[in-house]
Order: structure tokens, then C-alpha cells, then sequence
């Protein structure tokens, strides 16, 4: 990304717009107020009815609207049921398999499955929930080339891209060589909580045969990935990563019940490192499997793969640079593992493996840039006195972990900031681009607990809750970019004065 379009983001961009800017693929979208993020979430008409984009799988984009509005009115659907679109047959079948029901569904030429459900199905919301979770929404350049084939377009939006089968080769081999394994060991998913449903669903069904069912949860972990684990009623939490004592301990008594043990190398938001190597060693020593979600470290800033059995990756995020596509990644060690995986692997769309296939060649470069900035903007905020506290791994809970498994001297390009007054005084002023999402090559904040968390605001229980995990309600997290770190320290510096 040049850095005449990069410059753009430093200004404040009107609610409902495309972040990233003029792109219809966009999975982030202005919300440049901390009235407009309450409106979002209140689902007030005065903020929905401009947003021109979202994150996909909580927002429906305008080319998959514009898709299920043609198939609604091509087959008489009536208003009285809903039509969910996903992307495939497979897909179907991985909802039906779960919820052991038969679902009604229209499938067009191209593939794409409109589920018909009847609004009165009490099983609606929760075939909804699952569909997010799990990442089987169709992707927009899906439903965009869909369009053009039917002429209810007239263009593809042009961008810049590799043929399907340089990308596939780009993706992998960038992936193999970071994660130090084999492009076969390598899957491609429709997205990254896709790669974590995979994952979680093989490892527990082979773990059932030696009587384990139960899965652990470490740390405050990003909020569908807790979803999914609750889906298994016998799942376990504990939220102190640094207490491994206290897991072992229950452990010893608790692990012939378990399957998995599932973390994040480093958490989201307040990104904190588990001792990784001593997690594994406890995990093994159990005959836990451990699933490692590396999205906000990536493989150029941590070594995980010879600590956890299987390793995710949303590569929307850092890989992508330019939020704009869904995808996930699963690393394996056990080669054997591929093909029960691949039973629940939504594969990705040739149109998002050509898109990612060109960004990802930057991401190593990308990452090192970001991660200095990173370096040098922490430098700047923890000398500032409205600045109270700054969550990253440099905090002394985590510098020792994180140092175990660092690569050279790469940090995660995260930071996450509690100022001395309400978040609103400080987030209004700020002039970066202001939206979720997160490892974008321009600098990207998000008012964490707002846009993940609402309903604890809601509530003193709410707060109450917030206040045990350690998440200030006014916590940003920033994002942090490759622009010229000058221009990113002057735009927290003009409302720190």
C-alpha cells in the first residue's frame, strides 16, 4: 500500500464508511464516535442504514444482501421465513450434522446454499450463532462473481491478484517457511474461526475414543472462539494464564476427562503470553492435545509450532494487511490429521486465494515494520501522563514468557491503552481510522469492550465481570501500522496535549 493511500486514514472518516476505504471487500467500517459505535450496537437505523460495510460474519455485506434479495424474490420466499445464506452443500451438512435436524435450502448454479428457515423455528437464533462461529457465510467475492454471472452487475471490482494457482503456492509456501514445516502441512479455510472449528471438532472426536470429551479454556479468549467452546457441555475455564500451577493442579485430578486445551499466543486484547514451552510440557504430559491460536503474534514474531499440536490462524488479519478478506489457515504436525480435518474445512473462494495470495507476499516485511512501530509507539504513550496503563507483551507479567518463544526482536503489533478519562474524551479526537478488526497496514483503534463486550456495559454485574478479567471498559486497542511512525505519534500526541 502506497503511501499516498495510507495518508488518507489520518483524518477522521465519516460513520459507515468502507475501512478500508472505496473497497467493496471491506471487513471494517468507520465508526468514528463512541456514540455511533452505541448506535451500531443498539442497532439504531441512523448508523446501520450508512454502513457500507462490517465485519462479515456480524455484518452481511452488500453483495451477498443484494444476492439473497435476488434468490428471495426469484423463489417467492416470503417474508414470513428467513433465508441464511452459506457457502456450500458441505457446509449445510456440517449444521445439520450438528444439530441433527434436516434443513430446507435453495442451491444456485454457483454452489451458494440459501438456508429457508421458518421465523417462528425456535432453533433459528442458534443456527444463526452457529453459522458465525464456525465461518460458513458465503464470501463477498463469492456472492460478487455470482452476481456478475447472472448480469445483476456489471463489473469485478478490479484489485490486484495472482492466478489461483500461483496464490495457493504464495500462501503456502509463506506459511511453511514461517511456521518452519511443510506446505503439506498447511490447510486453507473459508475463514479463521472455520480453522478453529476444524480444529477443535477433529481433536476432540479422535480424543473420544480414550474416554476424553472436555475442553479447557485458557485465558480471556476472543469472544466466537469462547462460543465454540461452549457449544461442549463439558468444557472447563481458566482465565489466569500465568497460573499454571493452578491448572496443573487441576489437571491431576480432572485430565482423563480431557481432550483439548485451547489458548492464544498473545491474548485478545489485553495480550498476555502463557509460558508456552511449560503449557506444553503439561499438556503432553496429560495426553492433552493443545490448539494454539497464533493470530496476534504470527509466525514472524513467535515460534509455536514445536509447543501445541496444531496451530490456527486468521489470515485476515496480519497476513492480509488490507482487511479486505476472510481467511484462516490450520498449521498440523501429524499429517495424519488432514483428512478428518478437511471434513469440517470450508475451503476458501478462488477469488479470496488469488486476493490473499498477493498481499501475503509482504506479510514477513509487514510484520517487522509494524512490529517496530509497535516498539516505538509504546516508547512514546508510557512516557505520557494521561496514558494509565498500556497492555502489551513488554508488560512484566508476560516479557519473560513472551522472550521464550520470540523470534529476534519481533513484537505483536498490538497495544491496548486506558487513558485518565472516560474512552470517549480521547477516542472522538483521534485521527487514525476507528473500526474492529485489527493488522491492517494503516493504523486501526477499536473501542474493545464496545464492540465485543456491549451487553457488560449494560449491567453493574456486567462491570463486575469486566472488572474480574481485567478489561477496563474504556480500553483501546490499537492496532498499530507501517506508516511513518512520526505520523502515527502525532496523532495520539494531538489528543494527549
Amino acid at each position: 500500500m502506497s503511501n499516498e493511500v495510507i495518508s488518507d486514514y489520518f483524518c477522521e472518516i465519516p460513520c459507515g464508511e468502507n475501512i478500508p476505504l472505496y473497497n467493496p471487500h471491506s471487513v471494517s467500517v468507520s465508526l468514528p464516535k463512541i456514540q455511533d459505535v452505541i448506535d451500531y450496537e443498539e442497532g439504531k437505523s441512523e448508523v446501520i442504514d450508512k454502513m457500507k460495510s462490517g465485519y462479515p460474519r456480524f455484518f452481511q455485506n452488500q453483495f451477498v444482501k443484494q444476492l439473497t434479495q435476488f434468490i428471495r424474490e426469484k423463489y417467492r420466499i416470503s417474508d414470513e421465513e428467513k433465508l441464511i445464506p452459506i457457502v456450500s452443500i458441505h457446509a449445510k451438512n456440517i449444521l445439520e450434522s450438528v444439530f441433527n435436524v434436516a434443513l430446507n435450502c435453495i442451491e444456485d448454479k454457483s454452489k451458494n446454499v440459501f438456508l429457508i428457515i421458518d421465523s417462528n423455528d425456535k432453533n433459528a437464533q442458534k443456527y444463526t450463532d452457529f453459522i458465525r462461529n464456525t465461518g460458513l457465510i458465503i464470501s463477498s467475492r463469492k456472492a460478487e462473481a455470482t452476481l456478475y454471472e447472472f448480469n445483476l452487475i456489471d463489473s469485478i471490482f478490479e484489485e490486484e491478484n495472482v492466478s489461483e494457482e500461483q496464490a495457493i503456492f504464495n500462501i503456502k509456501n509463506t506459511l511453511s517457511k514461517a511456521y518452519g514445516t511443510s506446505s503439506e502441512k498447511i490447510i486453507l479455510s473459508n475463514c479463521g474461526m472455520n480453522a478453529l472449528f476444524a480444529a477443535t471438532e477433529t481433536l476432540v472426536s479422535i480424543q473420544k475414543e480414550f474416554g476424553k470429551t472436555k475442553i479447557v479454556q485458557l485465558g480471556w479468549l476472543y469472544v466466537d472462539t469462547m462460543e465454540i467452546i461452549e457449544r461442549n457441555e463439558y468444557s472447563h475455564v481458566q482465565i489466569n494464564i500465568f497460573d499454571l500451577v493452578q491448572l496443573e493442579n487441576w489437571l491431576e485430578k480432572n485430565h482423563e476427562n480431557v481432550a483439548v486445551l485451547i489458548t492464544e499466543v498473545v491474548s485478545n486484547p489485553l495480550l498476555q503470553c502463557v509460558d508456552l514451552p511449560r503449557l506444553y510440557e503439561i499438556c503432553s504430559r496429560f495426553s492433552i492435545k493443545l490448539i494454539v491460536d497464533n493470530t496476534l503474534a504470527t509466525p514472524f514474531c513467535v515460534d509455536v509450532l514445536p509447543y501445541c499440536d496444531l496451530a490456527v490462524e486468521s489470515l485476515t488479519k496480519f497476513a492480509c494487511g488490507n482487511a479486505d478478506l476472510l481467511f484462516g489457515a490450520i498449521i498440523v504436525k501429524d499429517e495424519s490429521l488432514i483428512p478428518l480435518l478437511k471434513k469440517n474445512v470450508i475451503p476458501p473462494f478462488e477469488g479470496e486465494i488469488k486476493r490473499l495470495g498477493f498481499e501475503i507476499l509482504a506479510y514477513e516485511n509487514r510484520v517487522r515494520k509494524i512490529s517496530e512501530n509497535t516498539t516505538l509507539l509504546y516508547n512514546f504513550l508510557k512516557k505520557q501522563p494521561k496514558v494509565l496503563e498500556i497492555k502489551s507483551v513488554f508488560h512484566e507479567a508476560s516479557s519473560e514468557n513472551f522472550s521464550k518463544i520470540q523470534i529476534g526482536n519481533n513484537v505483536p503489533g498490538l497495544l491496548s491503552v486506558v487513558f485518565d478519562k472516560d474512552l470517549a474524551f480521547y477516542y472522538d479526537k483521534l485521527q487514525v481510522a476507528k473500526g474492529p478488526s485489527l493488522g491492517t497496514e494503516f493504523t486501526l483503534a477499536m473501542p474493545y469492550v464496545y464492540l465485543a463486550h456491549y451487553e457488560y456495559l449494560k449491567s453493574e454485574m456486567g462491570l463486575h465481570v469486566l472488572k474480574k478479567l481485567g478489561i477496563n471498559p474504556n480500553l483501546l486497542r490499537i492496532s498499530v501500522g507501517t506508516e511513518p511512525i512520526e505520523n502515527i505519534i502525532k496523532a495520539f500526541q494531538l489528543v494527549l496535549e
